[in-house]
């Protein structure tokens, strides 16, 4: 069922265990305004306290995914973007259009991306003698690479969808008509999978890229003792001999 109050520009609805955050397009498109910003912040301080939750799916309405607000400074005083980058639970992404400047930041704050072949992905703003201000400096690179990051920023590029495959900014290219089916079959997958493993699983890659690798190395051995311990992972131990799927119940 969708939820959105009379002011929201975020449609949250929940169907089970999966999550979808629809950006409303409104009279300039999706634009990362400062309200949106607050309704992220809001929805995914909620949704990370529901443990029933396994995905979070995001996308818009219109023809854009999303681009900069004209007055974004970069301060706004919500981040949805930073709150979005710190959800628990897996997040995809569905970009049935653009996704520039800050668009693009909310779009790498999630942690697949799915796209239309018309789509294009860039951050601009050096174009016009501004910075990213969410982001986008530090996820870019950690995506792409330091040297195609580079190039990206320095000459304000847009890459079409299927050159964001070529080089991981994006998972997979679909047909339009076929982005919305696609990404409901993957986040049903997700779901299915077990709910702890993935999220001890996400926090293990994001530590990936901070840590020495001796640290990052412990990090993971602490929690693979730790999910030693749950019921999942007896039950993912006792479908595969019994042969049959899963059913995890997230403790």
């Amino acid at each position: 069922m969708a939820q959105r109050p009379a002011d929201s520009v975020l449609e949250v609805a929940r169907d089970g265990a999966i999550a979808t955050l629809t950006l409303s397009a409104g009279d300039a498109g999706p634009c990362l305004t400062e309200a949106l910003h607050a309704d992220l912040a809001r929805a995914a301080a909620g949704l990370d306290l529901d443990e029933e939750l396994r995905v979070v799916v995001l996308r818009s309405r219109g023809d854009a995914f999303c681009h900069a607000a004209r007055d974004d400074d970069g301060r706004g005083r919500a981040d949805g973007v930073a709150a979005i980058a710190a959800l628990r639970v897996p997040v995809l992404c569905l970009l049935q259009g653009d996704a520039l400047d800050a668009g693009l930041e909310l779009a790498m704050a999630c942690d697949l991306r799915l796209a239309v072949p018309r789509a294009r992905l860039g951050l601009t703003q050096l174009a016009r003698g501004r910075l990213p201000g969410h982001g986008g400096t530090q996820r870019l690179p950690r995506l792409v690479g330091r040297a195609r990051a580079l190039r990206m920023l320095l000459l304000a590029e847009a890459l079409p969808a299927r050159a964001a495959v070529e080089i991981g900014l994006v998972s997979r290219v679909l047909a339009a008509r076929s982005l919305w089916p696609a990404g409901a079959r993957l986040a049903m997958e997700l779901a299915a999978r077990g709910p702890i493993a993935q999220r001890l699983a996400k926090e293990a890659l994001r530590a990936a890229f901070d840590l020495p690798l001796a640290e990052g190395l412990r990090l993971e051995g602490d929690l693979y003792v730790l999910l030693q311990s749950t019921q999942d992972r007896d039950e993912g131990i006792a479908s595969f001999h019994d042969k049959r799927r899963p059913r995890f119940v997230g403790r």
